[in-house]
């Protein structure tokens, strides 16, 4: 009877997840299509778009390969990109000790922007960290993105300039939505405006690379000096 409870609890959490990234998820709709149009643009194939969902920076990486630029400059790139996710994971990671390292690398390949910004938001909260809630988010989070891109891929072959439709600036709105419900105190105010200046000053020196690793190292810092 007891180990029916807990099946059902996690079944339970497992869709909890599902309800809850779905409004956000729904949101990256149109990210999805619009990176399927640039893809579709691009000359990739459908698996190799598979792949690249499989990954992270997806759109920089679309942003190289278009202007020519592939092997070390664009690894190396993306790979400061993704220095934020570094940065998620240790943010979550006291609020998931003693869980098996197999388990742990599954989570840290779900882990992207939107689901940091729930589950973050669903321990600060004061919930109790659950493995089925994260692999149920993480689960229809993915399957959105891949259908999204899917149908971008399709549509890409009618849309020519994405950019004409303001279809481009999507992406941008859905990251201002993660941070709006992220600003809960005048401290976060401030370090996000901190931040959005220094990523600024890094977009002018060098376009979005430097502008994301200005904008993280900058929140970081101001961070740790309030701490002390």
């Amino acid at each position: 009877m007891k180990e029916k409870i807990i099946v059902h609890d996690k079944r339970q959490e497992f869709l909890k997840g599902m309800k809850h990234i779905l409004p956000i998820a729904s949101a990256s709709i149109v990210d999805g299509l619009i990176f399927g149009i640039l893809a579709r643009q691009t000359g990739l194939s459908v698996f190799e778009v598979l792949l690249l969902n499989m990954t992270s920076s997806q759109f920089a990486a679309i942003g190289f390969i278009t202007q020519g630029v592939v092997g070390w400059p664009m690894i190396l790139s993306t790979t400061l990109l993704n220095v934020r996710q570094m940065l998620y994971g240790l943010s979550l990671g006291p609020a998931f000790r003693n869980i098996p390292t197999s388990k742990l690398m599954m989570m840290a390949w779900m882990l992207n922007d939107e689901m940091y910004a729930l589950k973050s938001a669903y321990v600060a909260k004061g919930n109790k960290a659950s493995l089925p809630y994260y692999f149920g988010a993480g689960a229809l989070d993915y399957v959105i993105w891949n259908v999204s891109t899917l149908a971008g891929l399709f549509f890409g072959t009618f849309i020519s300039s994405p950019e004409e439709y303001g279809l481009d600036f999507a992406f941008v709105a859905t990251f201002l939505g993660f941070l709006a419900t992220s600003i809960v105190s005048r401290f976060y105010a401030f370090v996000a405006l901190v931040s959005g200046a220094a990523a600024c000053a890094g977009y002018y020196i060098e376009g979005t690379t430097l502008a994301v690793v200005f904008g993280t190292i900058s929140a970081v810092i101001v961070g740790v000096m309030h701490r002390e």
